[in-house]
């Protein structure tokens, strides 16, 4: 038995799609703009400075979101870490790593959730305290992560992980809680 759908009907369920199909890339960018942030977390070392230590991020980057579902942007970042505890050649020690960060970044947006990853380079300076242990470092290696956002108005709650992949004091894991504005 087949019914003919009334016209009425079928011209709602055209306009229903019509603006469904318009609205989606609207809600499903992120917030495009120039961006400031600030962020807590814990800083993990590998090798001799096995420890973790508490860490401040600081964030400026550039979004642009007039893609639908699709966030592309770059990323300047400064971290400080405060010492992370550990142990060479016998003698205890501690490691305090501070970095400039560059990166792209790139997302997937679903209406105020999004996830992103991102990578670049960092520029790192270390200092390696102890007796008969003092030490600077410096280098620029690769740093890389993945991240969560949730974005309400000009605010945006993100949770991430980084990786700062430096040969010479081993890796360092980042694990970041914090919330950036977009202008």
């Amino acid at each position: 038995m087949s019914r003919k759908m009334p016209l009425r009907s079928l011209l709602a369920a055209t306009l229903a799609t019509g603006l469904a199909v318009t609205a989606a890339p609207a809600f499903a960018t992120g917030a495009t703009g120039l961006y400031l942030g600030g962020g807590l977390g814990q800083m993990h070392g590998d090798h001799d400075f096995d420890d973790e230590a508490d860490m401040v991020k600081l964030t400026a980057g550039y979004n642009v979101g007039w893609l639908p579902f699709l966030d592309l942007g770059a990323e300047l970042g400064y971290v400080n870490g405060d010492s992370l505890n550990g142990e060479v050649d016998g003698r205890s020690g501690t490691l305090d790593v501070e970095a400039f960060e560059a990166m792209g970044v790139a997302g997937l947006s679903f209406g105020p959730l999004g996830v992103y990853a991102k990578a670049g380079l960092a520029d790192w300076d270390a200092e390696r305290r102890g007796r008969g242990l003092t030490r600077d470092y410096s280098g620029t290696d690769p740093v890389y992560g993945l991240g969560a956002r949730f974005e309400l108005l000009d605010l945006t709650g993100r949770v991430e992980v980084e990786r700062l992949d430096a040969d010479e004091i081993g890796d360092i894991d980042m694990v970041t809680a914090g919330v950036v504005y977009t202008f």
